[in-house]
């Protein structure tokens, strides 16, 4: 998976270097990379998670 293409979606779903568990799985699902995977990645980048659905992050 291209690294700058993760950054470019995750700049157009997050708000502030936030993102809701629902743009999580979103964009995760749209890149095809597992949930949990995706978890690590938004960790790397510093963006935090909020309004978390089922503590999955």
């Amino acid at each position: 998976m291209d690294n700058e293409l993760i950054k470019e979606k995750l700049a157009e779903a997050s708000h502030n270097d936030e993102i809701t568990c629902a743009e999580c799985f979103a964009v995760a699902e749209e890149l095809g990379i597992p949930v949990d995977g995706f978890a690590q990645i938004l960790t790397k980048m510093d963006i935090k998670i909020i309004k978390c659905q089922l503590g999955c992050f």
